[in-house]
């Protein structure tokens, strides 16, 4: 059957204004013509547009005629070009007036090769290998193999293109029942991957694992591509990452290091795929639970600061695990920085509306001399303050929306007036915000009491954007430290724990009952919904509730400790330590949202504070797991503890009816609180076990009355 294609109009305009270029004579300087493309697979009867290029000695394009040759004239024919840098090529015979392209012979379609050269001023260019083909039809490629290819290794895959005009054979092949297989004449084919940081291809097939993920393989000729979802190709998983230091004797890792202040170390991450084939200096993401002690740059460690920090290698996307999703963790690298924690700065506010015309104020406090700084004004009535671990960020929650506080110098900005709710968390880093109006302010009030109004918003100030959830009840949050996925709870007794992940659908997981608080393990394989029976672990690789962990009494805040995977879980009468051994899978085993959760076990130590049943406002853990302190309701003490040990309460002076809210220092020995009564913002020593220091404050309520200090947030250095 011939094949006709018809030039339009519009291309025969191409053609003449092609051969206005280059015109004004050869350049004496040409020494080489460069044409492209190399090589190309055609349909019989299709036009193709090439171009050539005149360069002198020193690869500077040169003004040049160009004349155009095809060694086949039967398979490939070129338009007239009168000294054009371009050509329209025919894969077949073009009729006298360049108007049609045959590509057929006595009814049936060409098959064949031509090389097309372009010369200008006696240099010539190398060969355009043309191949001239039957229509294709279809492209398929050889399936993947089974199981996955380890990092490093490689697959060969083999493409069939098809053409359904060319009579089929009668035996079955690769192609479909009415197409023949014309891949000997077809042609090379293209290749390419769906994601070269998980696979990639050389120009015969052949695939080398990268990192690990999942990617799909897929073959090209004639704008006609294979699917890549038949020949999905997977590099294999971690089943175990081992992050430790660089150098370590083979078997003999190094997970923790007791370092002093501004010190460096070199970090690496191993793995054991789902092979059992270990690979050495792996791509992972680092990231520490404690900036300000201890951060993470590439592979280089340093010792900010004084108290503790947990470090975690993961496999999470973009860097690991593409298209597969499920994030698998390494073991958990202890830092301790010995020492005590240097000056820093408190900040106090209150949640009470001030008095007509005035503004609310923000309160800065230096901590080594407690004296209260120059107030900052407030864009509105605040109803929470947190920071993100390296403390370059705070952000506050008020009624004229998001606000930032740049501590280096205490500017306040809002960052967008439309998110009006609870801080919930920071990341580490101080770049995502997650905020709820589901929320309470510290007076207990609910922020929007009609649910059907009720927001979960995530900013981004990376890129300073925003996105808005209509999600029912959210009263807490934690955010894992890579940021690939965030845990929100709810109060309402829906029992929905909202997953967020930048790269993913939100989605929600159900956790029977009424929630209180979140919290992640360290290690980052598991978060801890704080319920009333007690702690419900998910498992953070499928979102997969765990089993419950039952308490000595209903759980009120949870919070980890940040260089142990150990978590502090503050109940009706005391303190439940739950301390975590996470042993990893065992390789060769398939990674899995059915088979990724790490195995773990608990021990646990109950502290009670002697106190009977008491309602905890807020639950504070040292980084280096030292000292606990909780501060409850009414009640004139700050019940503190030592993990593994005992009791160590503070009493407050006279004329105070309760701590409000606060923080502690990153070495565990002091804690900054808001005190109710005496309106003061108050230093307890831990260590000396004393309520050493009490700055005045002047917060007011609407009537004029005094208004307590009971938003308070420790800078995290």
């Amino acid at each position: 059957m011939r094949r006709f294609a018809v030039i339009p109009g519009s291309v025969l305009s191409i053609i003449a204004v092609l051969a206005g270029c280059g015109g004004g004579g050869s350049s004496s300087k040409v020494t080489q013509v460069i044409i492209s493309p190399t090589s190309l697979s055609m349909n019989a009867g299709d036009v193709v547009q090439i171009t050539a290029t005149a360069e002198d000695a020193s690869n500077n394009s040169q003004t040049a005629n160009f004349t155009f040759n095809s060694s086949n004239t039967g398979i490939a024919t070129i338009a007239n070009t009168n000294g054009a840098s371009s050509a329209l090529i025919c894969a077949g015979v073009w009729d006298t007036s360049f108007i049609v392209c045959n590509g057929s012979s006595a009814g049936a379609p060409l098959t064949g090769t031509a090389n097309i050269t372009a010369s200008a001023n006696g240099a010539t260019s190398g060969p355009l290998v043309i191949t001239v083909h039957p229509k294709v039809s279809s492209v398929g490629v050889t399936p993947a193999v089974a199981g996955c290819t380890s990092r490093t290794q490689t697959q060969q895959f083999t493409a069939h293109v098809c053409s359904t005009l060319v009579t089929p054979p009668a035996a079955s092949g690769p192609c479909a029942p009415n197409a023949a297989e014309i891949t000997s004449s077809a042609g090379p084919v293209t290749w390419a991957s769906t994601d070269s940081t998980v696979a990639t291809l050389d120009v015969n097939g052949l695939a080398t694992a990268v990192n690990p993920g999942l990617a799909g393989i897929f073959a090209s000729i004639s704008n006609v591509s294979s699917s890549p979802i038949n020949s999905q190709f997977r590099t294999c998983m971690p089943v175990v990452i081992r992050l430790h230091l660089q150098g370590d004797p083979a078997g003999s890792p190094t997970t923790s290091a007791n370092m002093t202040q501004n010190q460096t170390l070199t970090l690496e991450s191993d793995m054991v795929d789902e092979n059992g084939v270990t690979a050495n200096s792996v791509p992972t993401i680092i990231a520490s639970d404690a900036v300000a002690v201890a951060n993470v740059s590439s592979l280089t460690l340093t010792a900010s600061s004084f108290g503790g920090a947990g470090l975690v290698a993961g496999c999470t996307p973009p860097t690991c695990g593409n298209g597969l999703n499920t994030p698998i963790y390494s073991n958990l690298f202890k830092v301790t920085v010995a020492g005590t924690s240097p000056a820093s700065t408190v900040y106090a506010t209150s949640s009470f509306t001030p008095p007509s015309g005035t503004s609310p104020t923000l309160v800065p406090i230096t901590t080594s001399t407690a004296t209260a700084g120059t107030a900052i004004t407030l864009p509105g009535t605040p109803n929470s303050l947190v920071f993100g671990s390296s403390g370059i960020m705070g952000y506050l929650g008020t009624n004229a929306g998001l606000v930032s506080l740049t501590t280096a110098t205490n500017v306040v900005s809002v960052v967008d007036p439309a998110v009006i709710g609870k801080v919930l968390a920071v990341s580490a880093n101080g770049t995502k915000v997650i905020v709820s109006n589901a929320a309470m302010d510290p007076q207990g009030n609910v922020i929007e009491p009609n649910p059907a109004n009720q927001r979960v918003w995530v900013f981004d100030q990376s890129s300073n954007s925003t996105q808005a959830f209509v999600l029912r009840g959210a009263i807490a949050a934690a955010i894992d430290n890579d940021g690939f996925r965030d845990y929100i709870v709810t109060g309402n007794g829906s029992g929905n724990v909202y997953v967020f992940s930048p790269a993913l659908t939100l989605q929600t997981v159900t956790v029977a009952g009424t929630h209180a608080d979140v919290a992640s393990l360290p290690s980052d394989g598991f978060v801890y919904v704080a319920t009333g029976p007690g702690l419900s672990p998910i498992g953070t690789c499928n979102n997969a509730p765990q089993p419950a962990i039952t308490t000595t009494s209903a759980v009120q805040f949870v919070q980890p400790v940040a260089n142990a995977d150990v978590i502090v879980a503050a109940n009706q009468t005391g303190l439940d330590i739950q301390t975590a051994t996470v042993t990893p899978l065992t390789a060769p085993t398939v990674i899995s949202p059915a088979n990724c959760t790490p195995n773990v076990s608990y021990s646990n130590q109950f502290i009670d504070f002697g106190l009977g049943a008491f309602t905890a406002r807020q639950l504070l853990v040292s980084s280096n797991g030292t000292n606990v302190a909780v501060l409850p309701n009414g009640i004139n003490q700050v019940l503190a503890a030592v993990i593994g040990g005992g009791i160590k309460n503070v009493a407050l002076p006279a004329g105070a009816t309760g701590p409000l809210s606060g923080g502690m220092t990153p070495d565990g020995n002091t804690v900054w609180i808001g005190v109710a009564g005496t309106n003061t913002v108050d230093q307890i020593d831990l260590a000396g076990l004393a309520d050493t220091h009490q700055v005045a404050t002047s917060f007011k309520k609407s009537d004029g009355s005094a208004a307590p200090p009971d938003i308070v947030a420790l800078l995290p250095k």
